[in-house]
């Protein structure tokens, strides 16, 4: 009867321990399963947080000037009025008179290009077109005004044409120029 009771004793003992204590057992070791997740995404976070303060800390050892060039080249939108006054106040150095300005942000997107999941482009293009009237040389100072420019640009086309001519020499050496400039802005 010794043996009955200590065999009934332990199937007891495994049944309360399958029954009862396992399942708290699991669930313990899920829980500290998800614990630890959850240092890991505390760990992470403090890198982060550390990396933050210490961009903070170059971005603001930065000059404000430094800034302002920097948001000169790349704006956080296309401010159009601050961009044609700006090609006007080139083209003033040089007598030039900028006659039109339309600038065009939906036909930026390029649509031969093919569009992937995920590689979504951090700027944002504006086709920028502009019409003057000058002579050569002004034009040739007026672009390389434009190339030292702080504002990003590309020049994508440039069309000479002489204007019609009226009686005299008073208009001679004159061109309509026109240019096609793609600028960008950061999203």
């Amino acid at each position: 009867m010794k043996n009955t009771s200590a065999i009934f004793l332990i199937v007891l003992a495994l049944g309360l321990f399958f029954a009862f204590t396992k399942p708290y057992y699991d669930g313990m070791q899920d829980v500290a399963a998800t614990a630890a997740g959850y240092r890991e995404a505390l760990d992470n976070l403090s890198r982060i947080i550390e990396t933050r303060d210490r961009l903070l800390v170059n971005y603001n050892s930065i000059p404000k000037t430094e800034l302002d060039r920097l948001s000169k080249a790349l704006p956080q939108n296309v401010d159009t009025v601050k961009l044609a006054h700006e090609l006007d106040s080139i083209g003033a150095k040089y007598n030039i008179s900028i006659k039109d300005v339309s600038i065009d942000t939906k036909s930026s997107s390029d649509s031969a290009k093919v569009a992937l999941p995920g590689s979504e482009s951090p700027y944002e293009k504006a086709v920028v077109s502009v019409g003057f009237v000058s002579n050569y040389k002004n034009f040739r100072d007026f672009m390389k005004d434009l190339e030292k420019s702080l504002r990003i640009m590309d020049v994508k086309s440039v069309k000479f044409e002489v204007p019609e001519q009226t009686t005299g020499t008073a208009g001679a050496g004159l061109y309509e120029h026109e240019l096609l400039l793609e600028t960008y802005w950061v999203k």
